[in-house]
């Protein structure tokens, strides 16, 4: 049995640029068409025959659907690389700054004698009753040179004690040692000058030699 040769024909595509394209079109009657007999359709006349399609033909449907423009699958882009990160560079912790502290001013230090002769003290008794009395101290400046500040020191008798005074102020009591110093307005003594303070005491009314002290 003789088999019809397949007829092509040819397709004219028209691209951009007006150039032409010609490329083969699938067959209009395919072979598994023209095998077909009697006894069957396509594929499976073509088995019970024993025949198989031929190359020709596959070749020729692939050729078509390119030229139809069917889509030709390409490598997938690969991904740019993440930029590394630069490194913030970071300044040393400054150094903390010494601050240099200046001491608390301390308490005046009673005066201490430059001469035993710049001032001299003397006591008075001026009332006692029992278990206290009055007394006066009067301050002299007996150098060549004005005395800026005075103090008079004294040790008290056993059960003794200083409870008011004035004109003076109480510089410090250690043990059985007393300190009085001069008041601001009467420190200042010019040679010669005189002030004089008072105060209160309890126990007896006796009292142990005194001691001035002038700067």
């Amino acid at each position: 049995m003789n088999r019809p040769r397949p007829r092509s024909r040819a397709a004219c595509l028209l691209l951009a640029g007006g150039l032409l394209l010609l490329a083969p079109v699938a067959p209009v009657l395919t072979p598994a068409a023209s095998a077909a007999g009697p006894g069957g359709h396509g594929a499976q006349s073509l088995a019970r025959a024993g025949a198989s399609p031929p190359a020709g033909a596959a070749a020729a449907g692939a050729a078509a659907a390119a030229a139809a423009g069917a889509p030709i699958p390409r490598p997938a882009t690969m991904p740019a690389p993440y930029p590394t990160p630069t490194p913030t560079p970071t300044s040393p912790h400054p150094t903390p700054t010494t601050t240099s502290t200046v001491p608390h001013p301390t308490d005046s230090p009673s005066p201490t004698p430059t001469s035993s002769t710049r001032c001299s003290a003397t006591w008075k008794l001026v009332s006692p009753w029992p278990g206290a009395f009055h007394a006066e101290v009067t301050v002299r400046s007996i150098g060549t040179t004005p005395v800026q500040r005075w103090a008079v020191r004294w040790t008290l008798a056993e059960g003794q004690g200083v409870r008011d005074i004035w004109n003076a102020t109480v510089s410090s009591t250690i043990d059985n040692l007393v300190t009085i110093g001069n008041a601001d307005w009467n420190g200042q003594l010019a040679p010669g000058a005189s002030t004089t303070f008072g105060l209160i005491g309890t126990g007896p009314a006796t009292t142990s030699p005194l001691v001035c002290i002038a700067v």
